[in-house]
């Protein structure tokens, strides 16, 4: 548990960061599909496990180029869950939930407001 503003706020371990070194994992928390993957820069990354184009499980794809890539139509998404064209230009009126996460003991947290909210 952490305080955020004067009011405890719940952790949930979401997974060891270990279990997404080789690739992004689904993780369900607060009746919420997530995703988890690493970076480019090597930070776990926490988003919806929905793409925006076709509703696909994000966790089913893969990492290219530091970018998160969707299995059905291979949309990318950078580190800030923006959608990244073949060009390399984000767009950012599309892109996909991302929820702030830390790493402690080894593991991926987040915060349940975030979620909830």
């Amino acid at each position: 548990m952490t305080e955020n503003c004067g009011r405890t706020v719940e952790d949930v371990r979401l997974c060891a960061v270990a279990d997404v070194q080789g690739g992004p994992r689904r993780v369900v928390a607060g009746d919420r599909g997530l995703v988890v993957w690493i970076a480019a820069d090597g930070a776990p990354r926490v988003f919806a496990d929905r793409c925006p184009h076709r509703d696909a499980r994000l966790s089913a794809g893969h990492v290219e180029a530091g970018r998160l890539v969707c299995p059905f139509h291979l949309w990318a998404f950078d580190a800030d869950g923006r959608h990244v064209g073949p060009d390399g230009v984000a767009n950012p009126d599309c892109r996909v939930p991302r929820f702030a996460c830390r790493v402690r003991d080894g593991a991926v947290w987040v915060e349940m407001d975030a979620m909830m909210s």
